[in-house]
């Protein structure tokens, strides 16, 4: 948890320090809530869940950001043997492509696609079962409605990653889960 937090201080640290020096560049944050919704096999191992999360954004140009996530899921194992408690944890790098489209005067529309790369750490409350870390990668869909420098976001994510086991003698797999979240957005210049 300690990394993790000193990397989202250092891509927001990163964000700051290159609006300084690019005048083009507008950093933003996103904080989000949502629903994680485990897919295929996936399904079988965890219940849907609540989903928590921040975003740091660089805005490169209008319609092209660099981006930071990091989210975490509180969610329920279904492992027989195990205490029913985990986490999930995911962060990753990525990129959005958006349009831009002026509503009325005063808002603007903002539908977005994203991806990007990352890993996904699960965390276990029960001592039988190992924590792991796997690489993890997405593909995203969304729109934001931006007025002035706030915006309401709207996001899907398909997640695919790889899957390791916590229990011992079972192959890594690779498996999806699908992220869908509403968030703010504050736009620092």
């Amino acid at each position: 948890m300690k990394k993790l937090t000193v990397m989202i201080a250092a891509l927001a640290a990163t964000a700051l320090a290159a609006q300084a020096q690019e005048p083009g560049l507008k950093p933003e944050i996103r904080p989000f809530v949502g629903m994680y919704v485990p897919t295929g096999d996936q399904r079988d191992l965890f219940e849907n869940a609540a989903m928590y999360g921040l975003q740091a954004a660089l805005e490169v140009r209008p319609n092209f950001h660099v981006l930071g996530t990091f989210g975490w899921v509180p969610t329920q194992t279904k492992y027989a043997a195990a205490s029913d408690q985990a986490w999930i944890l995911q962060y990753d790098a990525g990129m959005e492509l958006d349009m831009v489209r002026p509503l009325g005067e005063s808002w603007l529309w903002k539908p977005f696609f994203g991806l990007g790369a990352g890993a996904r750490t699960y965390r276990y409350d029960d001592d039988n079962l190992e924590n792991q870390t796997c690489a993890a990668g997405y593909v995203a869909l969304g729109t934001e409605f931006q007025y002035g420098r706030t915006a309401i976001r709207f996001e899907g994510r398909d997640n695919f990653f790889c899957y390791k086991s916590p229990l011992p003698n079972i192959d890594s797999k690779t498996r999806n889960d699908v992220g869908l979240s509403l968030g703010l957005a504050y736009h620092f210049r």
